[in-house]
């Protein structure tokens, strides 16, 4: 996590003067709020949870009321090509990766930017799917629409950063993370999608995540992801994640559950069958 927790640093100290809520999804997302849970001790559903698994990616998410801002949107380019990032090129302006040089080893750290559904925004801003950018002057700058991530939006938890930039001066700052039912909701999508594809490792990481995501819950998360079903229950999405669950989740022969035994990080002591009827009550249908 080093080389993602100094680079998002680096990011946050480039937007100081413009001060941008971020929200971080994905692995390092997951690895952020698993270090704020236990730091302020909060009591976490699952007993028996996975060992953090290494990415180099950052899931950068803005929100759709900074993309739908020109402005505000190119403050975070910029601040994004003074560190020297340059664009993927399979994936331009929606992907960008440099390499940082931590304990004297050089290693590469890539950005992805999404954005969570538009709702009122949309008006403001240039869709052409999967990309998303700020209406007006073209703009070297899109966002990955994640419109499953319903909620997203909504109540993210505050995690405090304390580390060194890449330069080595000590730095504080802030991100958020998604609260469950947001990460429940991408990662059942991502795992649908990536459950046949061997090169993507037929979606076991997903399904390990979603493990993760429900260990993790706290009582209160627990709570709001069910409330957020329910009054989310209309949108599209929501109930296509209810088919996913019912596909793939229903029971220990599902793909989902036979994906996440095959996890190299799985162990027998993992508590499945209340992952599972929690996942199931959460997404009643």
């Amino acid at each position: 996590m080093d080389p993602l927790l100094t680079s998002l640093l680096d990011l946050l100290f480039e937007l100081r003067e413009q001060p941008t809520p971020i929200t971080i999804g994905g692995g390092s997302g997951l690895f952020l709020k698993r270090q704020h849970l236990l730091t302020i001790g909060s009591r976490m559903l699952l007993a028996e949870l996975p060992q953090p698994r290494a990415t180099n990616d950052l899931d950068l998410f803005i929100r759709a009321e900074i993309l739908a801002d020109l402005q505000r949107t190119t403050e975070i380019r910029d601040a994004i090509r003074r560190l020297g990032y340059q664009p993927v090129e399979e994936a331009r302006y929606l992907q960008w990766k440099w390499e940082i040089v931590v304990a004297g080893m050089a290693k590469e750290v890539k950005i992805d930017l999404l954005v969570g559904p538009l709702g009122p925004h949309r008006a403001q801003v240039h869709v052409s799917a999967p990309r998303a950018r700020p209406k007006g002057k073209s703009i070297e700058f899109h966002a990955h629409c994640t419109d499953e991530a319903v909620a997203i939006e909504e109540g993210p938890i505050l995690v405090s950063l304390t580390g060194t930039r890449s330069g080595g001066q000590p730095f504080q700052g802030t991100v958020f993370v998604p609260q469950a039912f947001p990460y429940l909701m991408m990662k059942l999508f991502a795992f649908s999608d990536r459950k046949a594809d061997q090169n993507k490792d037929l979606g076991r990481h997903h399904a390990l995540d979603l493990y993760t995501i429900i260990g993790m819950m706290t009582e209160e998360e627990y709570e709001a992801a069910r409330r957020l079903a329910q009054d989310h229950a209309g949108d599209a999405n929501v109930q296509k994640a209810h088919e996913i669950v019912r596909e793939d989740f229903a029971s220990d022969t599902n793909p989902g559950v036979v994906r996440l035994r095959e996890h190299p990080l799985f162990r027998p002591a993992f508590l499945v069958p209340d992952f599972l009827g929690t996942l199931k009550d959460i997404f009643k249908g």
